[in-house]
């Protein structure tokens, strides 16, 4: 069984300043001050092409339910990766983004894009999670993608406060 996720929220910037901003060290520096979730880049990669790859590590939230606990890594992080490609011709920004839980049963990932709107800019996620545990894999699987979905809200909140500042 898989869960699936998609989100999208609107930016108050065109598509080349959010970009800018989630693409940066800066944005897990904003997070961590903002969110508190420790967040600390692993990797940062401009590549010739325009393209950007930026790998985070951050700290589980409060909450996680007790059934899953042991499928977690045991200091309570996860990286999660964002791999940009280069803009497309109408300066959409298309990409793909995980998130590796060290030593779960899990899977988690899909496309993200950053395209241009009336009003700025649109942010949108696409993915799902597979749990690999008999029993729970589907309620350890709606548990993630509910949890995905609360922070791209929280990082949504934290991206508009860099673009207004």
């Amino acid at each position: 069984m898989t869960a699936r996720i998609s989100k999208s929220f609107p930016c108050p910037a065109d598509v080349g300043t959010t970009f800018a901003a989630i693409s940066s060290p800066r944005w897990a520096e904003r997070k961590a001050e903002v969110l508190g979730d420790g967040s600390l880049v692993v990797r940062h990669e401009e590549r010739g092409d325009g393209g950007v790859l930026l790998a985070v590590s951050r700290e589980l939230p409060d909450g996680v339910p007790g059934y899953l606990e042991r499928f977690l890594p045991a200091d309570g992080r996860v990286v999660h990766t964002d791999d940009w490609g280069p803009a497309q011709a109408d300066g959409s920004r298309r990409g793909t983004w995980r998130v590796d839980l060290p030593g779960a049963p899990a899977q988690v990932g899909g496309e993200m894009r950053l395209e241009p709107a009336a009003e700025g800019s649109t942010y949108g996620l696409d993915g799902q999670a597979k749990v690999s545990v008999p029993l729970i894999g589907g309620k350890a699987e709606k548990f993630l993608v509910e949890l995905i979905g609360k922070l791209m809200v929280k990082e949504a909140e934290v991206l508009r406060g860099m673009l207004h500042g």
